[in-house]
């Protein structure tokens, strides 16, 4: 009797693998196998209720469903037997399989994506972090989810292993910054906002270029650099990419002088804090003078910080007035929250 149990056991344990394991082709290719069978015996058997294909759909899909209505039924002691001994096992196995392999396929998701093997290589418009620094990492994500981003979505690209990832944050894990593979998955083609800070410089170079290599021509890039020699070098490669380099000597040397200057700036760079802070909008309508747009930004509790014609690099503090802002240009601000520009040229 035990050796019996072991046996069925076995045969069962083997059956729940095959049945995992089965192509969903496959598996589609026995269950209309096993209902056109069913339909052909039920036929023979002169059960007239079931002949009609949407009444033996209907009457199939609920017995395999376990829901049996009742409604509808073989009538025959021919029907009945045919349904007790080969039509309830076959379309019960077939919907307790499909209802497994589904749940196995989400399962995979779910763990592959958990230990960072999830491919969002389709997914548009995110915004892609690549590298990973245990104390400023997540004040960046913190920072990019304190603004309202619908449609955009933060995937994080890194060598750590993490063992608890941010539920905001999709994760990809790699052994390679600058592996096309991974940047591939990440998804970083088809990015809105690529944003690189790896554990040095020498990675935060290699990774840029990389990105550069896949990214779209309309990503916006930002990059940080420890050493302004490295942000200089990138910038001959990629002049496109907006390079941000560790200014905490000048910060310092700027708050002896000018007390209070640190606490200024780094308020007007944060978003976790309630109160002004610094905007950028691109004008993308007709040409207006700075005098007006500065009235109009008055007007939402807003201060024009900065004008950056197009193609330039540099911004221009305080503009004249009578200086003409084009489609292109960029326009700094500081306000409470962000404007639309559309709704600034409308005004």
């Amino acid at each position: 009797m035990v050796l019996a149990r072991i046996r069925l056991a076995q045969v069962f344990d083997r059956a729940l693998h095959a049945a995992a394991d089965m192509h969903w082709r496959m598996l589609a290719g026995l269950i209309v196998l096993h209902a056109a069978s069913s339909w052909l015996m039920l036929s023979i058997a002169d059960e007239t209720k079931l002949q009609a294909p949407a009444d033996f759909f209907y009457w199939y899909a609920t017995t395999a469903y376990t829901v049996g209505y009742g409604d509808i039924s073989p009538q025959g002691s021919a029907g009945r037997l045919i349904t007790a001994l080969w039509v309830f096992p076959g379309a019960i196995a077939a919907f307790t399989t499909v209802v497994a392999k589904v749940l196995g396929s989400i399962g995979d998701v779910w763990r592959a994506r958990r230990a960072g093997k999830g491919d969002f290589s389709r997914m548009t418009g995110s915004i892609l972090l690549i590298g990973y620094d245990a104390a400023r990492t997540p004040k960046m994500i913190d920072e990019l989810c304190t603004e309202e981003t619908p449609g955009r979505t933060l995937i994080l690209l890194t060598r750590q292993t993490i063992l608890e990832p941010d539920p905001r944050v999709r994760y990809v894990q790699s052994e390679s910054l600058t592996s096309a593979a991974a940047l591939t998955r990440a998804g970083a083609a088809a990015a809105d906002r690529i944003l690189v800070y790896a554990s040095s410089d020498a990675d935060t170079l290699a990774a840029t270029l990389a990105a550069a290599a896949v990214a779209s021509p309309s990503a916006h890039i930002v990059c940080f650099f420890e050493e302004t020699d490295n942000a200089r070098l990138l910038a001959q490669h990629c002049p496109a990419v907006e390079v941000v380099v560790a200014s905490g000597a000048e910060l310092l040397a700027r708050a002896a002088s000018d007390p209070g200057a640190s606490q200024v700036i780094g308020a007007l760079t944060s978003h976790l804090d309630e109160g002004a802070t610094l905007f950028s909008l691109t004008w993308d309508s007709a040409q207006r003078p700075t005098g007006e747009l500065t009235r109009r930004l008055w007007e939402r509790s807003a201060t024009l910080l900065a004008l950056q014609p197009a193609g330039q690099t540099e911004p221009r503090f305080n503009p004249s007035p009578d200086t003409l802002v084009s489609t292109g240009d960029r326009l700094f601000y500081v306000a409470s929250a962000r404007l639309d520009s559309r709704a600034l040229a409308e005004a």
